[in-house]
């Protein structure tokens, strides 16, 4: 199945912010706190996160906000992407000339944008949000670029799940890999009826952890969904799992 184009992965980040998850998750964000209630609409908050908006001072509070909710559900991830959309094409332009796959520099960009926000250390750098995580997702991206320009020049191609690159897409369910169980699907199937993770996640989790019979890009080709968004699912079922086991050694949970 061919990879998505930018334009079919935008359309997808709509459809997706419309649905009713986001728009509840949303709805709870305005009722906690006053700054989200200045923006009524998610295209309110699509505009206040374009490169061109300089009210800084919201723009850094709804960032952070979004930032500590992204750590806990990465449902909002795609608020978030859109609402750096038109800064995230400008790398997207800027490299696309000097790549030879455009459609990998464009995963690699959203990729490394979920884990520069994921990972943002707003207790640190809690001014100039957005500017910073362009700058850093920026700055990965030339890195990755001289990475993958030096390993051409040493390496003939082959198989793409044998590359540095490829191997990056398993760092998150590196994170998380001793709270799992590789070797007992049983244990997965027995989360599904509990309702920790849904059958979609059983199936991510089983065909890319546990059988391994694809990887994380191969799977979302073969489902029809963009690589990153395929990530956030892998993630969203990790934290899941992490937080059933954690309450089952706690005792608020029945074994």
């Amino acid at each position: 199945m061919a990879r998505p184009s930018v334009d079919q992965y935008r359309s997808q980040l709509e459809a997706q912010i419309e649905g009713q998850e986001v728009k509840k998750a949303v709805a709870e964000l305005r009722k906690a706190h006053t700054v989200f209630r200045k923006y009524p609409t998610i295209g309110d908050l699509l505009n206040l996160g374009r490169p061109g908006n300089q009210n800084y001072e919201d723009k850094d509070a709804v960032l952070a906000i979004l930032l500590s909710e992204l750590r806990r559900d990465p449902m909002l991830f795609p608020l978030l992407n859109l609402m750096f959309w038109e800064s995230l094409m400008r790398i997207y332009r800027w490299k696309r000339q000097s790549v030879p796959d455009c459609d990998e520099l464009f995963l690699e960009i959203q990729t490394e944008f979920f884990y520069t926000a994921l990972k943002y250390p707003l207790d640190r750098r809690p001014r100039k949000i957005d500017v910073n995580l362009v700058l850093d997702t920026r700055k990965k991206i030339t890195r990755w670029q001289k990475k993958e320009a030096a390993y051409s020049e040493r390496h003939e191609p082959f198989d793409e799940v044998e590359t540095p690159q490829a191997k990056r897409i398993w760092a998150l369910a590196d994170l998380v890999e001793s709270a799992v169980f590789p070797d007992e699907e049983v244990e997965y199937l027995d989360r599904v009826y509990r309702g920790v993770i849904s059958e979609r996640a059983f199936n991510l989790i089983v065909e890319t952890q546990v059988y391994k019979r694809m990887n994380l890009k191969e799977w979302a080709r073969a489902n029809g969904v963009p690589h990153a968004t395929a990530r956030s699912w892998l993630y969203r079922a990790m934290l899941a799992l992490l937080k059933f086991e954690k309450e089952r050694r706690d005792g608020n949970r029945l074994p």
